[in-house]
């Protein structure tokens, strides 16, 4: 096989899930390329929506639930080959994407971006490429621009969801429930005593892992500082700030003098940290509710970005996995409340541990492979 994955860096989630992906593909000697599907635009467009995207996301969430609250109202105009303002722009790509298909001699392209099904689509049906293709959807919901034309297989997060694909047109015997790819890593635990001990973290101590997402995005500061008043006594807090560096800055300046209080800035070893962890207070992005699925994690959920996360976060609140907040005080309130409250927390994650945990990778390479 010779297989191309079409993502976009607007949202670091598409391209973690394209990464996974292509990892199961290395590990079995197996040629796959990730490329970003707007360079087929042009550069300066890629890097104009991916800054812009970012922009939005961590300053003016309420601007990007509006916006994909408006898709999802009019899905019907983005999931076929449609004359919308989107399709024509998306559409532009197309020919580069055929050509670049062609030359590289692929056989399969998988998208982990709903915008690279419609240029893919595109393609398909204006300049006659023949491929297995693919989506992977990267939430726990159908994304309201994924087309539903030119796409042979739809790999979806959990069997729970499938109703919501087919309600869009796709048919059941197109969708696959493989899970979310995350990193290999994730697939193997430490025991927890083992994994503080790496972190840092004393054995008698519970740990709070505050992270959201790879943009620091959401009230991270007013949250620990709240929770830093009321901390129960022998806890401990990792605040992860991933890209947002003004945010680490701040922190550190704020806790320095708090030992019980580690700031982070972006982190290679999370799955460590996710074994060591007894609490995860986090928004609800289709990897990060991954990765703590797999290691078992209760969540308290930051209500930072709604859209496609607000699915998310109905999943697994409705499970009884995680909780959320609306405000600071709730939100420091639940954390509180879970971080004194042990039995409660075992409850969580026993419920997590009796979930699906296939290879959700190897899942999708086997698939296509076969």
């Amino acid at each position: 096989m010779r297989v191309l994955i079409l993502s976009s860096s607007t949202g670091a989630g598409h391209d973690s899930c394209a990464y996974a992906v292509k990892e199961a593909f290395d590990n079995h000697s197996e040629f796959c390329e990730v490329y970003e599907v707007l360079r087929f635009i042009s550069k300066g467009v890629a890097t104009v929506l991916t800054k812009g995207h970012t922009a939005v996301y961590r300053h003016f969430p309420t601007a990007f639930k509006i916006g994909y609250g408006h898709m999802e109202k009019h899905s019907a105009a983005y999931s076929k080959a449609s004359s919308t303002l989107t399709n024509k722009f998306l559409s532009v790509g197309a020919k580069k994407l055929s050509e670049y298909v062609k030359n590289g001699g692929y056989d399969t392209v998988i998208c982990t971006h709903p915008f690279a099904t419609i240029m893919l689509t595109a393609a398909i049906f204006k300049f006659d490429l023949k491929v297995k293709t693919a989506f992977v959807a990267t939430d726990y919901t159908y994304a309201p621009t994924v087309s539903t034309e030119g796409v042979d297989i739809y790999f979806v997060p959990d069997a729970a969801i499938t109703d919501a694909f087919v309600k869009y047109g796709i048919a059941t015997e197109k969708i696959v429930p493989s899970g979310i790819p995350v990193k290999q890593m994730f697939y193997t635990n430490l025991p927890k005593d083992e994994a503080k001990t790496l972190m840092g973290i004393s054995n008698n101590n519970a740990h709070l892992i505050v992270m959201c997402g790879s943009m620091g995005c959401g009230p991270i500061k007013k949250v620990i500082k709240n929770i830093s008043c009321r901390l129960p006594q022998n806890t401990e807090i990792t605040v992860v700030c991933g890209t947002n560096q003004r945010l680490e800055k701040a922190l550190n300046k704020k806790h320095k003098l708090n030992q019980n209080i580690h700031i982070k800035g972006f982190v290679n070893n999370m799955s460590e940290l996710l074994d060591s962890a007894d609490l995860y207070l986090t928004k609800p992005g289709g990897l990060s509710v991954s990765e703590a699925r797999l290691k078992n994690i209760p969540m308290v959920f930051i209500n930072a970005v709604a859209g496609c996360e607000e699915h998310n976060r109905r999943f697994f609140v409705k499970l009884g996995a995680a909780v959320c907040g609306d405000s600071v005080d709730e939100l420091s309130e639940k954390c509180i409340e879970l971080l004194n409250n042990a039995d409660t927390i075992r409850t969580m994650s026993d419920i997590l541990a009796k979930q699906n945990k296939n290879n959700a990778a190897e899942t999708i390479r086997e698939f296509l492979a076969g």
